[in-house]
């Protein structure tokens, strides 16, 4: 790792079924998809990214977080790398204006950014099993009425969604 490299880690809850939410970027309607465990590497992302369960549309494996994801990850750089450059280059500024005799006068106000929060995980939506990617379940909108695509490989789900 480099000196200018920054490796966060942003830790997502699940369901009490092993679920991790997420959301299309594209239709912007939310589902979830199974995590997988430390043990195990996943699914690898298909040429063009996951299939959304509900457009259709594909979308690479990183255009997936929830607004509250997104949103979190942003203050987390923001407490975790901008805050201490602001820091440094703040310090830097008064050591420079110390070393001015008077000549220079310099007041420097850090931004407050917003604090990471504890995501919650609702108990929400209900599972579409695949034929053609068995271990790559999914959860949908309780109340969606319409086809339900497999994220892998954008094939329909053998049996319709229940009612």
């Amino acid at each position: 790792m480099s000196d200018d490299e920054v490796i966060l880690e942003m830790s997502m809850p699940l369901d009490s079924d092993g679920f991790l939410r997420r959301r299309c970027s594209s239709c912007e309607r939310e589902l979830k998809w199974l995590a997988a465990g430390d043990d195990e590497d996943g699914t690898e992302a298909p040429d063009g990214g996951f299939f959304c369960p509900y457009c259709g549309i594909q979308a690479p494996p990183g255009e997936w977080l929830t607004e509250a994801q997104e949103e979190n990850f942003t203050a987390m750089i923001q407490q975790e790398v901008l805050g201490p450059l602001f820091k440094d280059f703040g310090d830097g500024l008064q050591r420079s204006a110390d070393r001015s005799q008077g000549f220079l006068s310099v007041e420097v106000t850090q931004p407050e950014f917003d604090e990471p929060v504890d995501l919650m995980e609702a108990e929400d939506m209900r599972r579409v099993d695949f034929a053609c990617h068995p271990g790559e379940s999914i959860k949908v909108l309780e109340d969606w009425s319409g086809p339900v695509r497999c994220v892998v490989c954008g094939s329909l789900a053998d049996q319709p969604p229940a009612d």
